[in-house]
């Protein structure tokens, strides 16, 4: 697969910036370059030291209290402190997970950063007709020239990118209801705050474990130094070390990912959409954090996981993620400050009861544990082709279902370095008679264990699907157009 660069939240360089990225996508990661730290970044960062080592307070204890750590912190740039925070099972109308509660903080931000001395006739546009040397073919000298103070915007180009809550050793995002409070705003838009002194008030939305104890609110600033500000219990709990939270299943990594599962839970409803006949989700947490450098630069790893995560159930049927809550076409995200949660979905038949996620960043592939116990291995197939030195093409069985013929089938890529992208109605025909017929995609899709949609084939992972063809005929082979060749499969 091809690669592309595009350039995101770029801004001129009159202002205040915090980041500024370049994303890469490369063969199924994102890389979010974030622009190098400062010479503050050196300095301890202000407020991570913990102002208050209290113990828990109950939940009830925290749902009630209106004006929890009123204590700030700050860079060279910003002061960022907590006015209030409260944390509920319901907002405005919205019900949080089972499990999991909502925190709202009333945050303040003021814009601390020095003013700067700028030459007046520079502010004002004035253009130099002498090729740089008018000053000087004047008489004028430095002190000639008037100067003026002016102030320096504060601005962060995505505060999704930016802000965090920790939460007992893991840093949550901010949830797409921080439009819906007072205050709020798009998680994906800016915050510009342009003079000295300016203060800005903004309601933030966290959805995090109903049980959390330790709170801080992480703001990551990579110019001017990172900002931590207490918010209940200890900060250095909030916060965590460098290890993945305890009571992980499983835990991997690969050159620029380390991952962790932290349990599964099985719904029949997701996000308001109903599972259907014979189906589930089921719903991974899961933790991550990004070990992907470029030079000096620290990066934020992105994965698509409707194309790139997945789960492999009993016989080796594959079923990709779907589109995660609250980010509908936006892939998820890894920091590489401390370990973030992630929680995805995955459509799965409802008898599913042994699950392993698989992880494909770039082209390295990890399997992690969901399950006590790992699902059964593929089967023995009955006929194999193989495509030159890209793949092999695995013949299980047939059966028939009413109007259908279904096709059990599988793919095995011959590389430990590249993944295949299969197109199953344009490479698998159905031979029946003097007819060639093309898969039913409806029907298909229907399947207990349908082709991924897009079937895309990790490097060295074998994946097995079903395929529909509608036909009352009694099929007797399937032909196979690989990348090399074209064969076909007797269905005897």
């Amino acid at each position: 697969m091809g690669s592309t660069t595009r350039v995101i939240g770029r801004r001129s360089s009159t202002g205040l910036l915090i980041a500024t990225c370049a994303v890469l996508y490369l063969g199924g990661c994102e890389r979010r370059q974030i622009a190098n730290r400062s010479a503050a970044d050196n300095r301890p960062t202000a407020g991570e030291t913990p102002a208050d080592e209290r113990g828990p307070s109950s939940d009830a204890d925290r749902a009630s209290r209106s004006s929890l750590g009123k204590e700030g912190a700050s860079n060279q740039a910003v002061e960022l402190a907590v006015a209030s925070s409260s944390l509920t099972r319901n907002l405005g109308g919205s019900h949080a997970p089972d499990g999991r509660a909502f925190v709202v903080l009333q945050t303040r931000w003021r814009n601390i950063h020095p003013k700067q001395e700028v030459e007046k006739s520079k502010l004002e546009g004035q253009r130099d007709h002498t090729l740089g040397v008018g000053g000087f073919a004047r008489g004028e000298t430095s002190a000639d020239r008037e100067y003026v103070e002016v102030d320096v915007a504060y601005t962060i180009p995505q505060m999704r990118d930016h802000v965090y809550l920790l939460a007992d050793g893991v840093a949550y995002a901010l949830d797409e209801r921080t439009q819906r409070v007072d205050r709020g705003l798009d998680p994906g838009s800016e915050l510009v705050i342009e003079k000295n002194d300016e203060v800005r008030d903004l309601g933030l939305v966290f959805v995090v474990p109903e049980d959390t104890e330790h709170l801080g609110l992480q703001l990551l600033d990579y110019s001017y130094g990172h900002v931590l500000v207490p918010v209940e219990g200890s900060i250095k709990r909030a916060r965590g070390d460098s290890h993945p939270p305890k009571g992980c299943v499983d835990e991997s990594e690969t050159q620029g990912l380390e991952i962790a599962t932290r349990g599964i839970e099985f719904r029949d409803v997701y996000r308001g959409d109903q599972a259907g006949p014979g189906r589930i989700f089921a719903i991974v947490d899961l933790v991550g954090k990004s070990l992907s450098r470029g030079g000096a630069m620290r990066n934020i790893v992105e994965v698509d996981p409707t194309q790139y995560l997945w789960v492999t159930t009993d016989g080796g049927f594959m079923h990709y993620a779907e589109p995660c809550e609250g980010a509908r076409g936006r892939p998820i995200r890894f920091t590489p400050e401390v370990f973030q949660h992630q929680t995805v979905a995955f459509l799965v038949p409802d008898t599913a009861d042994r699950l392993r996620l698989g992880v494909r960043v770039q082209n390295e592939v990890v399997e992690l544990d969901l399950t006590e116990r790992r699902p059964r291995e593929m089967p023995k197939a009955q006929s194999v082709h193989t495509d030159g030195e890209v793949m092999e093409v695995l013949y299980f069985g047939s059966r028939r279902q009413a109007h259908q013929f279904i096709l059990d089938l599988g793919i095995r890529p011959l590389s430990e370095e590249r993944g295949l992208e299969i197109q199953p109605s344009a490479q698998f025909m159905l031979v029946a008679g003097e007819s060639e017929l093309s898969m039913d995609s409806v029907a298909s899709a229907a399947l207990p264990h349908p082709p991924p949609r897009p079937l895309i084939v990790p490097p060295g992972t074998a994946v097995r699907f079903e395929l529909a063809f509608t036909t009352e005929d009694t099929p007797t082979a399937v032909r196979i157009r690989g990348f090399r060749s074209e064969a076909t499969i007797g269905l005897e």
